[in-house]
């Protein structure tokens, strides 16, 4: 945090100071107004894509897992479940995807890294989903049927608004891993309007050096989202994450 309010000459002296120095927003100009600043939006709109498409998508496959009898229901949750670590990376797929997204066509697009982010974070927001839908009685899809709803009637409106939690949860885990992943924007994406801001902080290190000044702002900027997150929906993360542990 010091290092990215000192001026340069402050930066470099070989007697750092942690404070008595002057203080300086000249890096956060630089990061805002640059090519940051336009990674920061994008990023954005991934997270939101990726985290609005794995909550529908979650909702559906998670009522259909806890509601629906069909044949290997039980396998089909066991391999969701194994899938559930993809949320942390899986930087072992990086490559058969970009050579899989290649031949498709659809490398290097504005839905590329929304689609990796989805695919990763989907099985995690899945099983959350479910635990949150577990916490629902049966006896209130079927006053819904009563009432003459369909299965995605049920779901959207009896179910859904009873698992604000688990939604909650599940969105914030998936923005986050949208948000923290690396390996596939620099791999999957060359254009830099298509950048993540996880990549664009490495574009201050080069080989002639580190601006340890930008990089430093960059870094500080790149963590206020999910901060924000925390502060404003954590109290949600944990009693989402708790639905269904308990019937």
């Amino acid at each position: 945090m010091a290092t990215s309010l000192k001026p340069v000459q402050e930066i470099l002296s070989p007697q750092p100071r942690l404070w008595g120095f002057s203080a300086t927003t000249e890096h956060y100009e630089t990061v805002i107004f640059g090519s940051f600043g336009k990674a920061f939006l994008t990023s954005l709109g991934y997270g939101a894509m990726a985290t609005c498409l794995a909550v529908i998508l979650a909702s559906m496959t998670a009522y259909a897992l806890d509601r629906l009898r069909f044949r290997m229901r039980q396998l089909v949750f066991y391999v969701i479940v194994a899938c559930v670590p993809l949320a942390m990376g899986a930087a072992i797929l990086v490559v058969p995807t970009y050579i899989y997204f290649t031949a498709l066509g659809v490398s290097n697009q504005w839905y590329t890294l929304p689609l990796i982010y989805l695919a990763l974070n989907l099985p995690l927001a899945t099983w959350v989903m479910k635990g949150a839908i577990e916490a629902v009685p049966t006896e209130l899809d079927q006053a819904g049927k009563l009432d003459g709803l369909s299965n995605i009637g049920i779901l959207a409106r009896v179910i859904l608004p009873l698992c604000r939690p688990g939604i909650f949860a599940a969105g914030m885990l998936v923005f986050i891993g949208a948000w923290s992943e690396f390996l596939a924007g620099t791999v999957l994406v060359q254009s830099p309007t298509l950048r993540p801001v996880q990549v664009a902080i490495y574009s201050y290190i080069t080989a002639f050096g580190r601006a340890w000044g930008p990089l430093t702002a960059a870094a500080i900027l790149a963590v206020v989202p999910i901060l924000v997150l925390l502060f404003a929906l954590g109290r949600h993360l944990v009693s989402g994450l708790m639905s269904g542990s308990v019937k």
